[in-house]
């Protein structure tokens, strides 16, 4: 049955005239007048009585009007009830990550998660470090997984997945390669080789330097790790990089050791705060569970 015929014949009941009906459903009084007879003819009774221009319910059209009603109703449920579904079924998240997530935490929840839902898809985007909060305040990404040194901006929330510290990576012939833990000022006459200011991890690395009493000489700075260590194992010079990020680059060439001064960084997943998506919350209270029960 088409559902329209129903509600055009629950609103005329109500209007007693065609014309109003008619304005009501963005149409003309004729097409009025034909899907009532169409209606009147599935359902074989005549619903409206109609004489000298005035129109009035039948005791048939009285009948039928509540249970029209109800059709109605439990058509329109059905509908929000699909378009519900089809909407979770289609639910997405967009998280943007600074490009060494994988060696975190972060990236096994991310996977756990899909196979908790698999109703939601994740569109995973990789940027370096300095971009990502802009990113997330101008709205482009409903999350951020990202290392942050100092407290948040208020209308910002994390969730912490795990804490990271900076290490010294010197290539395994270097005179304090044996040592267990090193003062940065033991270094300041190798040649450092830095990951760059877009990394955020720069200007931290400089400042432990100039709180050890020394100016760091910088012969490299660049985005990639890889890159990176591959030079000290080379013998070109030294690095400080955080503990967790190196932890799958290090090999017999080279040797990771602790460092003081030293600085706490702690690697979040970031939102804004207020209204966030299905997806979104979905995911949060995931996170929540996970980190802090």
């Amino acid at each position: 049955m088409d559902i329209h015929k129903l509600e055009i014949f629950i609103d005329l009941s109500e209007t007693l005239n065609y014309t109003e009906t008619a304005e009501h459903q963005f149409t003309t009084q004729g097409n009025i007048s034909k899907k009532i007879k169409a209606l009147e003819k599935d359902l074989a009774v005549q619903l409206f009585r109609r004489s000298h221009r005035k129109i009035t319910l039948t005791e048939a059209g009285i009948l039928a009007l509540p249970h029209a009603k109800e059709i109605v109703i439990s058509y329109h449920t059905l509908k929000d009830t699909l378009n519900s579904y089809q909407t979770a079924k289609n639910l997405s998240l967009t998280i943007y990550t600074h490009p060494t997530m994988s060696n975190y935490q972060g990236f096994s929840s991310i996977m756990n998660f899909l196979k908790l839902h698999p109703e939601i898809t994740v569109h995973l985007q990789e940027f370096e470090s300095n971009e990502l909060v802009s990113y997330l305040i101008e709205e482009k990404s409903d999350l951020i997984f990202t290392r942050i040194f100092d407290t948040l901006e208020k209308n910002l929330e994390q969730i912490v997945t795990e804490d990271d510290q900076f290490v010294a990576i010197l290539p395994s012939n270097h005179p304090l390669a044996a040592k267990k833990e090193i003062y940065l000022a033991e270094l300041q006459l190798d040649h450092f080789l830095l990951l760059g200011k877009d990394t955020n991890l720069l200007h931290p690395v400089i400042n432990l330097c100039h709180e050890a009493g020394f100016e760091p000489d910088i012969t490299h700075e660049g985005t990639r790790i890889d890159l990176i260590m591959n030079m000290v194992s080379s013998d070109l010079g030294i690095s400080i990089l955080m503990k967790n990020a190196v932890q799958h680059h290090l090999n017999s060439k080279m040797v990771a050791i602790p460092i003081k001064p030293n600085l706490l960084s702690q690697l979040s997943f970031i939102r804004k705060k207020g209204a966030n998506s299905k997806a979104s919350n979905i995911f949060w209270h995931y996170l929540q569970n996970m980190y802090y029960h």
